[in-house]
């Protein structure tokens, strides 16, 4: 309960500190456009609360859409606030700047060994019988992503799923020709669950090097 007021709270806080920047009675002349961005996902990318997802050694040009789509509001959520406040040159240092840290790591393994293999099963191959394309596909054999493709692995768990969700309950529809939406309907609660689970702890399990950077201990 301490870590939902928590994040309610500074919610509440970043709400207020968008309405005086766009009144321009707070100060951000030297700051650079990501430091804003430090407040929820960490100043290195990596957040700390599965509420807000790990912006580091994400794709740039992937960071770069989502900002835009929110901006524009293609995109809805929270981020949409902030987002209004940014420039094109604002987003490309953004995107620039978070696709360059180091990637935390998932501490510890908490799929049993079934489903893993489960998950496994879904990002390598897919399920053919439901025509539904492995995950690896688009997103990489180690689910670094490419381009506008998103990196997926050490991500969030709580994060993963309730994206995998909002395409499932069409809540979200930014992405390329609707493909997201397609595949996460095709996926049950469970799968979506051990999926999301399988993708935080992909870096753990395989020592995976997503986009070039180095896995932070």
């Amino acid at each position: 309960m301490k870590a939902v007021g928590y994040q309610i709270l500074l919610f509440n806080m970043l709400m207020i500190m968008n309405m005086q920047a766009k009144t321009d009675t707070i100060d951000t002349i030297g700051q650079e456009p990501y430091e804003q961005c430090g407040y929820c996902h960490e100043y290195d990318g990596n957040s700390l609360m599965p509420l807000y997802p790990k912006l580091a050694a994400q794709q740039s040009e992937y960071i770069k859409k989502q900002l835009k789509d929110f901006r524009s509001g293609k995109r809805k959520g929270q981020m949409q606030a902030t987002a209004e406040l940014l420039t094109n040159k604002d987003i490309d240092v953004v995107a620039n700047y978070f696709s360059k840290q180091q990637i935390s790591n998932t501490k510890k393994r908490t799929l049993s060994n079934g489903k893993y293999a489960q998950a496994e099963q879904l990002f390598l191959y897919g399920d053919e019988k439901r025509d539904l394309i492995a995950c690896r596909s688009c997103h990489g054999h180690s689910a670094q992503g490419n381009g506008l493709t998103p990196r997926l692995a050490s991500q969030h768990k709580n994060y993963l799923i309730k994206q995998l969700n909002l395409f499932k309950n069409g809540k979200r529809d930014n992405d390329r020709s609707d493909q997201m939406q397609a595949i996460s309907q095709k996926l049950t609660e469970l799968e979506i669950a051990v999926l999301s689970a399988y993708l935080a702890e992909l870096s753990l399990l395989d020592g995976v090097v997503v986009e070039g950077a180095k896995l932070a201990k």
